[in-house]
């Protein structure tokens, strides 16, 4: 799971919102770009017909990105048959993009053509602007969220985005040389009857942990075996005969659906299940990660630096011979150590080995790039961790389920004037004595108390957004509410929901690394987790589109070789059904404007803030002018160059989703190789999934 960072920048590509965010200040989504079935068929210009009128919208630039409202700015050709010269013009336009992260691509409804600058045309174009302004109307335009994602990395280079004041302290590091399991229990652990059976059930944990206190024994369940032990730390063996009454227990605690007997194991994780096999058990109640490297480190070098790769695992595990230290990746987070057995300390981004940031990016191991600061990849990470996934969800069919684990339990929030309920199975909470809201797969609620009666929220307080990071319902600071009408709420979320929160370097890192204590009463909750999710980490995998749901399914997502695009490409909406619509609008024939037509393909226009039109030509700029032709530009700006950078970028990302450069055709974004394990679920609210409590 220390692969977890190959988050890059578009990754899941959420939509952008750099609002310096302590407040209520959302992450706007985007939407621009005539409507396509996807992006293969991305093509710009974009060709709209208008009576005589042929357009040629080109690939829009963005300008400000803010309380869910996109501006931007596109070069049009326009071109008739009594006049098939085309001439060119700008048009700015403002809309709400709506951002789908698995179709990767941004539908700008709402669009309205502001302003227009047409120089070599009577009235500069103003007819221009009522045609376009009724075919944007009719059906929207659509742009694929690789290339505006790239508009904006370059627009907002400078721009750290929201630093969150995470916790660094290294978790309990166990270092296995042989098959090994880690079972996470969540703090000391808290044991309730299993109906029928003298066996007390170990409830904060994911998987089937029993105690027979009588015996004085520990049992665990392992998809085919049970293990036995005297104590939770081992050493834990297997059980060759075990008694009757033990299999029931176990039918009793899976009828209660609380357990899971790990059946849907993925591929890393089935072998060392498969009956005859007994892997090294390690029961943690505190934050800790399981390494294993198979047998003793084999090392090999890493190509244009001074560092040694540890071959023989699957972490991101380096040597580094000036210091004779081992470093690893953790979620986001370097540490350090001079032996595998640790001690480890936490390596901050100025003080890592300048030979990570030499990793070529084309190498297997550049992935990890996205976690050195200052490193491009890095850059990219911060501002992809700041796109959201929107959804317009229906005010009518949508409903809050949440349950109590007996009469509600308020508990302040330190730092503000907010409680939450502690025993909720969704984050619930108090804003004043008769306003409540609540938080399930996205979507907030509002209620006048914790019975509700509960409706979609059509605005959030801003009070909200001031959680700080060391609680445990910091992770719904990033998901907004952008707008509404009579029949929808348009929200939206950053990967931040998801666990995904950019920290000090600026990188962006896996949890805020608090210890958060959950609730354990007849069912348990536990908070998000930072530590833990690797294939060989048991005990806090959850489903949050569904609830308390078992398996692998939802960890094994996020654990997959995701290469650069964005983070959290897994889309919460969907618990919603067809209460959630994630695309535009489709056009008078059922069709989007401009999908596969593409107009005046040979020239590459953009617009220019002054309301010039630009084309670029063999590395040489030229402005159209006002007689029509073109005229070369005397030392073009920098920022010149930076529109054809982004553009190319997205092109270049855009190849990349279907098996372009970046070779694996998945551009869902997240950590190489552990992804954002999905992990750390607030009683199976939403937030990464793991851990999110059942009962929801």
């Amino acid at each position: 799971m220390s692969r977890l960072l190959a988050v890059l920048l578009g990754a899941l590509l959420v939509a952008l919102s750099f609002a310096a965010c302590t407040t209520a200040s959302p992450p706007i989504p985007p939407e621009m770009g005539s409507v396509v079935s996807g992006p293969s068929e991305d093509g710009w210009p974009r060709v709209l017909t208008s009576g005589d009128n042929t357009f040629s919208i080109f690939q829009p630039q963005y300008e400000r990105w803010d309380q869910g409202r996109l501006d931007g700015r596109s070069a049009v050709a326009v071109e008739s048959q009594a006049s098939p010269e085309p001439r060119y013009g700008v048009i700015w336009f403002t809309a709400r993009p709506q951002v789908d992260k698995e179709s990767r691509m941004v539908t700008l409804e709402e669009l309205t053509v502001s302003r227009v600058d047409f120089p070599t045309v009577p009235g500069d174009g103003a007819s221009y602007r009522t045609a376009l302004q009724r075919m944007f109307s009719e059906a929207p335009l659509t742009i694929a969220l690789d290339r505006l994602q790239a508009e904006v990395e370059v627009e907002r280079a400078d721009d750290p985005g929201r630093v969150v004041a995470v916790r660094n302290d290294p978790p309990r590091i166990i270092v296995s040389q042989g098959p090994a399991l880690l079972v996470r229990v969540d703090g000391q652990p808290v044991l309730r009857p299993v109906a029928g059976s003298a066996y007390l059930r170990v409830i904060n944990t994911r998987v089937l942990l029993l105690l027979d206190r009588g015996a004085g024994r520990y049992y665990l369940w392992l998809r085919n075996q049970w293990l036995a032990a005297s104590k939770l730390d081992g050493p834990w063996a297997a059980v060759s005969d075990p008694s009757a009454a033990l299999d029931a227990a176990k039918e009793a605690a899976v009828r209660g659906g609380q357990v899971d007997l790990l059946e849907n194991a993925p591929p890393d994780l089935a072998p060392i299940l498969e009956p005859g096999e007994t892997p090294t058990v390690y029961v943690s109640t505190t934050p800790a990660e399981l390494l294993i490297v198979r047998g003793q480190p084999t090392l090999a070098p890493v190509a244009a630096t001074g560092l040694l790769e540890v071959t023989n695992t699957d972490e991101d595990l380096f040597l580094y011979p000036p210091e004779s230290a081992y470093y690893v990746l953790l979620s986001g987070r370097w540490f350090r150590a001079k032996a595998l057995g640790g001690p480890w300390e936490f390596v901050s981004g100025d003080q890592l080995p300048k030979d990570f940031a030499a990793i070529p990016e084309s190498d297997p191991r550049g992935d990890v790039l996205a976690s050195v600061p200052g490193t491009p990849e890095a850059r990219e990470a911060v501002i992809a961790n700041n796109i959201p996934q929107t959804a317009a969800i229906s005010r009518t069919q949508t409903k809050l389920d949440v349950r109590y684990d007996g009469p509600p339990q308020l508990k302040a929030i330190a730092g503000t004037s907010l409680q939450y309920v502690v025993n909720a199975s969704v984050p619930v909470i108090r804003v004043d004595a008769s306003t409540f809201y609540a938080l399930q797969s996205g979507v907030w609620f509002v209620g006048p108390a914790p019975a509700g009666p509960w409706a979609v929220a059509t605005s959030v307080p801003p009070v909200i957004y001031t959680i700080p990071a060391s609680s445990p319902l910091h992770f719904v600071t990033y998901v907004y509410v952008y707008g509404s009408t009579p029949d929808v709420v348009y929200t939206g979320y950053t990967p931040g929901y998801l666990g995904a929160v950019v920290g000090p370097g600026p990188t962006v890192v896996y949890g805020t690394g608090y210890d958060y204590t959950g609730w354990a009463g007849d069912a348990w909750y536990p908070g998000p987790d930072t530590w833990g999710w690797g294939p060989f980490d048991l005990g806090f995998d959850v489903d949050i589109f569904t609830g308390f749901e078992f398996g692998f399914a939802f960890r094994d997502h996020f654990r997959h070789h995701f290469r650069h695009h964005d983070i959290g490409h897994m889309n919460v909406f969907h618990h919603w059904g067809s209460g959630a619509r994630f695309t535009g609008r489709v056009g008078p024939r059922g069709g989007h404007f401009g999908s596969g037509r593409v107009g005046r393909s040979g020239i590459d226009a953009y617009a220019g803030r002054d309301g010039h039109v630009y084309r670029r030509e063999g590395g040489q700029w030229l402005q159209h002018n006002g007689a029509g032709g073109w005229d070369g530009v005397r030392g073009p700006t920098a920022e010149h160059e930076q529109w054809h950078h982004a553009r190319e970028l997205g092109r270049q990302r855009l190849g990349g989703f279907h098996g372009g450069p970046r070779g694996d055709g998945f551009a869902a974004g997240g950590f190489h190789g552990g992804g954002f394990h999905g992990g750390g679920g607030f009683h199976g609210g939403g937030h990464g999934g793991g851990g999110g409590g059942h009962g929801r």
